[in-house]
């Protein structure tokens, strides 16, 4: 009894994972490359899937065992770019904990595919799989607001300014304001007794800051939190300037 409570609790929390933290994933039957994938789905979602921990991809082959998809190959958003890094669609460089040896591969031109079991390396144009597809429920706000402006505004909405307690959670914000019309958005951050803290109580953690504003005490005014899109990193900046913002 104790076993089947245990093993019902782990497959809920994978789930909850799978449904992603700011919205859920979509599986799209039609089989395309992986640039035709990530057109649909920016076009009707947000974009394509990101899973950027272990237990993000374990939960999403649960998804797809779950729908008891039989077909071998699935595009997710991860693909290897013109500098030979490898990316999430719309956000940052993969994590390579859970797959070491994927800096070592040599091959263009490759995209990440998954099957119910496992992660495949396909060449992103010559092949065409079905997908999935991040449909975010975060609200991208294109107003110019101070910082605290734009709290209240969020909060005007039944929504709060986003906290992005997690590499998954960064990711997500990214490619949610892949339309932002300011080069940084406002995220619920700010500097209040001598540290950095969420406003939903999460810790910050140290590898999501910019590198050259990273400061333990940052001057007066540069007290705000704000997401920066091209650096694709946490940046401290004035909280009288006025930027777009995400709500959640």
């Amino acid at each position: 009894m104790r076993k089947s409570a245990l093993r019902f609790l782990i497959l809920t929390v994978l789930y909850q994972v799978a449904c992603g933290l700011f919205g859920q994933n979509v599986y799209v039957q039609q089989r395309s490359t992986w640039s035709e994938a990530r057109q649909y789905c920016r076009q009707h979602h947000t974009d394509l899937t990101s899973v950027d921990t272990t237990e993000e991809i374990i939960a999403l082959l649960l998804e797809a065992q779950k729908k008891d998809l039989v077909l071998p190959n699935m595009w997710i958003g991860l693909y290897k770019d013109v500098n030979h890094t490898w990316k999430w669609s719309g956000g940052t460089n993969m994590s390579h904990q859970f797959w070491p040896g994927l800096a070592d591969i040599t091959e263009d031109n490759l995209c990440v595919a998954i099957d119910r079991t496992q992660w495949k390396l396909k060449d992103c144009e010559k092949q065409k799989f079905p997908f999935w597809c991040f449909e975010s429920q975060l609200v991208l706000v294109k107003e110019n607001k101070t910082w605290e402006e734009a709290m209240e505004h969020c909060r005007h909405l039944d929504k709060e300014l986003v906290s992005l307690p997690s590499k998954s959670a960064l990711i997500q914000a990214l490619q949610s304001s892949r339309t932002v019309q300011t080069d940084r958005v406002w995220i619920a951050l700010r500097y209040l007794a001598n540290t950095w803290l969420w406003m939903d109580g999460s810790t910050v953690k140290d590898k999501m800051w910019k590198q050259r504003k990273r400061s333990q005490c940052p001057e007066w005014r540069h007290h705000c939190g704000a997401l920066s899109q091209e650096e694709e990193q946490l940046d401290s900046w004035d909280c009288a300037d006025t930027l777009n913002f995400l709500c959640y």
